[in-house]
């Protein structure tokens, strides 16, 4: 017989509950263990944030925030990164409470089954169970993953104990590539910002080039779509800011209309486009292209 069972889920949840989450000062030392580890292993600084989306498929715009510890990190994620480098994962955890508190059994990402619903999941596997055990919850390994599910009646075939499930919902605001819109026309940039945050983005509209460039300094963008003419000024500029932020290899897209008017130069947007490596589309840009070509590049990259 398994051991008395326990289901986690962590959702929003009152003070001094038990979470699986880390807390803002936890995630700081997390993040400097983890900086400190990739360091011991030979990753370079300016690997680290794309090393660590590697290896917990993150965005570089959520791993950026998760390297610097301004993003939760979860036991699974610390374990993974751990993992990755063959390390104990205990050194990364220090100040968070690791003791069993009644659970057995080792860690596992796995599939939680409940009829038609398959949930993402760690769970606490244990030892081989003994036929007719009357557990609630069982593991199996299906094709190289754990599939956990609930039992009824006696158990005839082959499975382990599950000692404590925990599931944490998908946070969509952290786990969408972030997309800067920067464009002094309002309505395309609403525009924009609206059709990506539709097709699965999290965007941020910035209505011109200082405001573009100011949260270039504490913000990382996963791609930059941005207009080439503000007035009497191209943003030749603020792409090359791009170019040497923390994320120098973000996709931008330069948006212009006016290539047939003369007002916009098209030697020197040709220039930009071989100086850094940008895709140029002719306002209005045809928006579902746009976001394919987009979602294109974020995926090689």
């Amino acid at each position: 017989m398994g051991g008395s069972l326990r289901i986690r889920s962590y959702f929003p949840h009152p003070p001094g509950s038990m979470v699986s989450e880390t807390s803002s000062l936890e995630s700081l030392a997390v993040a400097e263990r983890v900086r400190e580890l990739m360091s011991r292993h030979g990753i370079g600084k300016r690997q680290q944030t794309a090393e660590l989306c590697r290896i917990l498929d993150l965005s570089f715009s959520q791993g950026h925030r998760k390297l610097r510890g301004n993003s939760p990190w979860t036991l699974a994620q610390i374990r993974r990164v751990a993992d990755a480098f063959d390390e104990p994962a205990l050194q990364l955890f220090d100040s968070i409470d690791t003791r069993p508190d009644e659970t057995e059994g080792t860690a596992h990402d796995a599939v939680l089954k409940l009829g038609s619903v398959e949930i993402p999941c760690t769970a606490w596997i244990g030892d081989a169970l003994d036929a007719g055990s009357r557990p609630d919850f069982i593991a199996q390994k299906v094709n190289g993953r754990w599939i956990v599910t609930r039992h009824e009646g006696v158990l005839l075939q082959q499975a382990s104990d599950v000692h404590k499930i925990e599931i944490q919902p998908r946070r969509a605001d952290t786990e969408k590539p972030v997309i800067a819109v920067v464009d002094d026309d309002h309505a395309s940039a609403d525009n924009l910002h609206d059709y990506l945050e539709m097709t699965g983005f999290t965007a941020m509209a910035f209505y011109g080039l200082d405001a573009f460039l100011e949260a270039l300094q504490s913000q990382v963008f996963d791609a930059v779509v941005i207009d080439w003419l503000f007035g009497a000024h191209t943003s030749a500029g603020a792409i090359q800011a791009v170019r040497e932020s923390d994320n120098p290899d973000a996709p931008i897209f330069v948006l212009t209309g006016e290539l047939t008017t003369g007002k916009a130069s098209e030697s020197e947007i040709s220039q930009i486009i071989r100086d850094y490596n940008v895709a140029c589309f002719e306002k209005p840009a045809r928006l579902g292209i746009l976001v394919a070509d987009l979602s294109k590049r974020l995926l090689r990259n």
